[in-house]
């Protein structure tokens, strides 16, 4: 990350709220990352560095939650960037009273390849919400990530609210959910506080993943844990269950990745796997399926994956004619 650690660092530094500790996790990198980190503790105090064996992010973030001494926590990413404000409206949110988590908006830069672009990701208007309304941080893209939220430092220590460092994808959102069952509510803050880059095309974001099942698999059982936990009525685990069923769909996709070798047989018999799993069956059974196409749900709900991909061959050819004449 040496190409980026500085204009992480400098965004953080430039904060408007300057009563912070600067913890950076130096996670066994082999470029001049460490040494980088080592030049700004030398100029700032208030700046302290952690080296350590390379364990992944969720043993990084760990690290940091045990050396992290101030009143409250927030986690920021060493190739994004964040707002000048970025500190002091979430701590202003905070500060205000309540069992709550501040969430504010996020800005994804794409700059991948020939790819540039930007999706603003915030809530209208200022509103706390019941903790039982914490799906809507889904809906909005929000849920899982770290950086647009400030964490009560005494709850984590005292709850021992840690990342599972078995897990590296989806592990954001099991710390926001397990984080989420000790407060009361939610707080949006509708204004863009931090800038999430996508400029790695080799990135955990944008790699093809083998395991995309099972953590998803992961994270669907974790909402209907937390649903069931607080008694959230019966509508919201249809609409999550509706929103998930795409999730699942771009899970079918992703086997198809270019970047995957395995054969077409292989292929086919990992989907089907796919479409009989308990949550698969459980997700398309719970969610609303009155907008999608009945005939294409008649053949999901075969849970036979080889009728599917068939039926989508046939459709391709025939839309492929249809374009000939």
């Amino acid at each position: 990350m040496e190409n980026y650690i500085n204009r992480c660092i400098d965004s953080i530094l430039a904060q408007t709220f300057s009563d912070f500790e600067l913890i950076l996790i130096d996670d066994g990198s082999t470029d001049k990352s460490g040494e980088i980190c080592d030049d700004y503790a030398l100029g700032d105090s208030r700046v302290k560095v952690a080296h350590i064996k390379n364990g992944g992010v969720s043993k990084a973030r760990n690290t940091g939650i045990t050396l992290a001494k101030g009143d409250y926590m927030m986690f920021c990413d060493s190739d994004d960037f964040v707002e000048r404000n970025w500190c002091s409206l979430l701590y202003e949110a905070i500060k205000e009273g309540g069992n709550t988590l501040p969430v504010s908006g996020i800005k994804f830069i794409y700059n991948i390849r020939e790819q540039n672009k930007e999706i603003i990701k915030v809530f209208p208007k200022k509103m706390t919400l019941d903790k039982c309304k914490y799906f809507e941080t889904y809906k909005k893209g929000l849920s899982g990530s770290l950086c647009c939220k400030i964490y009560d430092t005494n709850i984590i220590h005292e709850q021992s609210i840690y990342f599972d460092v078995s897990v590296n994808r989806g592990e954001d959102l099991l710390f926001n959910l397990s984080y989420m069952s000790h407060m009361d509510s939610f707080t949006t803050v509708p204004i863009i506080t931090y800038n999430y880059v996508h400029s790695n095309q080799y990135s955990l974001m944008n790699s093809y993943r083998k395991d995309l099942i099972e953590i998803n698999v992961l994270v669907y059982n974790a909402w209907l844990d937390y649903f069931k936990k607080h008694n959230i009525y019966s509508k919201q685990i249809e609409e999550f269950a509706t929103y998930y069923y795409l999730n699942f769909l771009n899970v079918v996709k992703n086997t198809f990745d270019k970047r995957n070798k395995d054969i077409l047989i292989k292929k086919l018999i990992f989907n089907n796997h796919i479409l009989n799993s308990k949550e698969f069956k459980e997700c398309i059974d719970l969610a609303d399926m009155s907008k999608e196409d009945s005939r294409y749900i008649k053949l999901l709900k075969t849970n036979n994956y080889y009728l599917v991909w068939f039926a989508e061959q046939v459709i391709k050819v025939k839309n492929l004619l249809r374009m000939r004449k």
